[in-house]
């Protein structure tokens, strides 16, 4: 029996995008709204992010000072609608303070690699993996492929074997990314694609529904 030889990356984002739509992908009007939004929409839907966002936008706490300096307490209660409030406040301080510190969004973190900005990002509380890329390549233009769960969910439907998590995903899979030479905007829109398309599969039954669709002659 002929092994079956998933479709390469390349291939995968030209067939998404020629059935769904990534406009606006991130949603946010400046690259720190960007990043804390990162934070919130950890375990929980963008609505209840949005909703925090907007609190944050009524208490003009959408700038890198103003949420390094407010207390962890009242910065809890205005993200409260994006749960675990504590832990997320914690972190959206904590990121808040390095932005200033580091002055990364006026290029005060230009220099770093792409592994040293990621590791800089791995070491505030609560930023993991998958955090830190989406970090990393929406608001610092630095080239990286989303491994979430739609993802991982994506590539192994399509018959790639991918492990069970973000990190070990990463590190087996990554050369099939490097290999399709996509640019940092082709990777942000990427993410968008596999994420509209994981709704649709969602509503199809799964991601083996849709992939029988997408590339019927595998």
């Amino acid at each position: 029996m002929t092994p079956v030889i998933p479709p390469t990356q390349r291939l995968i984002f030209e067939t998404l995008r020629g059935r769904f739509d990534a406009d606006g992908w991130w949603p946010a009007e400046t690259p720190f709204e960007m990043m804390v939004g990162a934070i919130l929409v950890q375990n929980t839907a963008w609505r209840n992010v949005e909703r925090s966002i907007e609190a944050l936008r009524e208490g003009e706490l959408l700038s890198p000072a103003a949420l390094a300096e407010i207390p962890a307490e009242q910065l809890a209660e205005v993200i409260r609608s994006s749960g675990f409030m504590t832990a997320k406040s914690r972190s959206a301080a904590a990121l808040a303070r390095w932005v200033v510190e580091t002055d990364a969004l006026n290029g005060g973190v230009r220099a770093r690699t792409d592994a040293e900005l990621r590791e800089e990002l791995l070491a505030l509380p609560g930023i993991g993996p998958e955090t830190a890329d989406v970090i990393g390549l929406y608001a610092f233009d630095r080239p990286a492929f989303i491994w979430d769960t739609y993802a991982r969910r994506m590539l192994t439907a399509v018959g790639y074997p991918v492990p069970g998590s973000y990190p070990a995903a990463r590190r087996a899979l990554s050369a099939t990314a490097s290999a399709a030479g996509f640019s940092v905007p082709e990777y942000r829109e990427y993410h968008g694609l596999i994420v509209e398309a994981g709704k649709h599969a969602r509503s199809l039954g799964g991601w083996d529904v849709l992939a029988a669709e997408l590339f019927p002659a595998r």
